[in-house]
């Protein structure tokens, strides 16, 4: 490559002809440096956001709170409410101002609630063992029950606010 002399801060040109194989070369690796750096840049954002989201994460986790930020004492499902009335949970059918099941609340993770059965179910063999889990952000409630545990989805429940 012909080096160019500058004169009076003037830039002037080689006497050089320009090769025509020489300009298709040279955009060619234009476009594949330009398609690299583009490639890089994703690949620098999709590791960076998740370490970002993991971040608020572990700060919740730390601070023993869910991802939508406080537990409820009422949840409202498509069939029934969970309310938390005193040191037991009621479960009523939807419309109903009656309850129809009582639980114990057994355990609260930032995950779910859960609520042990303490209703007599007579025609239920394992109703000592069945667990209502109600997710704390909403989502979908599931009961376990027996030995080994069996579980089944129970409804679409989401935490009243009001």
């Amino acid at each position: 490559m012909a080096q160019l002399p500058l004169t009076s801060s003037k830039l002037v040109s080689s006497k050089a002809p320009a090769s025509s194989g020489g300009s298709k070369t040279g955009w060619l690796a234009m476009a594949a440096g330009v398609i690299t750096t583009v490639f890089a840049a994703i690949g620098a954002v999709n590791s960076v956001i998740p370490a970002a989201a993991n971040v608020g994460t572990k700060v919740l986790e730390t601070l023993n709170l869910p991802a939508c930020l406080r537990y409820s004492d009422r949840y409202e499902g498509t069939q029934s409410a969970f309310r938390k009335e005193g040191k037991l949970w009621r479960e009523y059918p939807r419309g109903s101002e009656t309850f129809s099941y009582e639980f114990k609340e057994i355990r609260r993770t930032p995950q779910e609630i859960m609520l042990w059965n303490v209703t007599p179910r007579a025609n239920v063999p394992d109703a000592a063992s069945l667990v209502v889990h109600l997710p704390v952000c909403g989502g979908m409630a599931v009961l376990t029950e027996g030995l080994p545990e069996r579980s089944t989805n129970l409804e679409q429940v989401w935490p009243d606010r009001g």
